[in-house]
């Protein structure tokens, strides 16, 4: 009985997903066909959604959601904490490598980091909460910027051309942005240098959509991280993609791999 009702009640969200990624709706014909299920099971619980009230039909046959969705959402926006919810990982990825970790997230042109964790060391980063650069100034904020379209990437270049940064030297161009967010697709990680003595890799966060959430960082002094940037980038992207699971509601299928 447990498995049937586990079953039933994956098949209803599946199909409320279902019609929640269509423009205009879909059709029991329709959601059928997307979800495997035979069509008098999908005009069942289409029934059913109907009368909790989340889905309703058209005229013309084609389901659509309701209002009552927004319900959900606005829980959502009340509930949904990135930080508190990013923390433990974090913070296991601290302990993990012995350097300081970051969580950033996207404010417009421009990245912001929320949250950070130092290790018990002499040699420790300055606190990042609430600094600000522009995207394309930081192994974070790159990593968020080279998940955006192409063309998105470019009109924030352009719009963030002029605002002032540390290390003015790091900039990217409408000429090496393509090149760098390359080669970050094919590291899974952003390594940035800059002139000073830390280092810094990123990795981004992806939300349900595949649009960029956040990104998670390793920073921590030349001497002790150089020669582990590979390996730190790689432990970087396995929180980074933790943190995306967490976030989209996911189950992990395998913790590290």
């Amino acid at each position: 009985m447990e498995d049937s009702r586990h079953r039933t009640l994956a098949r209803g969200i599946a199909i409320l997903e279902s019609v929640a990624e269509a423009h205009d709706g879909m059709t029991v014909t329709d959601l059928a066909r997307i979800s495997g299920i035979d069509k008098s099971t999908t005009s069942r619980l289409v029934a059913s959604l109907c009368d909790f009230g989340y889905l309703t039909r058209l005229p013309d046959r084609r389901i659509v959601l309701t209002g009552r969705v927004l319900r959900l959402t606005r829980g959502f926006q009340e509930q949904f904490d990135l930080q508190k919810l990013a923390r433990p990982a974090i913070t296991e990825l601290r302990d993990r490598v012995g350097e300081s970790v970051v969580l950033t997230i996207r404010e417009g042109n421009f990245s912001v980091s929320i949250d950070q964790a130092d290790p018990e060391h002499n040699f420790r980063m300055v606190p990042h909460v609430g600094n600000s650069a522009p995207l394309d100034a930081t192994a974070a904020g790159r990593a968020m910027l080279f998940a955006l379209p192409a063309p998105e990437q470019h009109r924030i270049l352009a719009a963030t051309r002029d605002a002032p940064v540390e290390h003015p030297e790091v900039r990217l161009t409408p000429r090496t942005l393509a090149s760098e967010a390359e080669l970050a697709r094919r590291r899974g990680y952003v390594w940035i240098k800059r002139s000073d003595d830390v280092e810094r890799v990123a990795a981004v966060v992806l939300d349900s959509l595949g649009a960029p959430l956040a990104a998670v960082s390793i920073y921590g002094p030349r001497y002790r991280m150089h020669d582990r940037l590979e390996e730190l980038g790689r432990e970087c992207k396995v929180t980074a993609d933790a943190v995306g699971i967490l976030a989209r509601g996911q189950r992990a299928r395998d913790g590290r791999r």
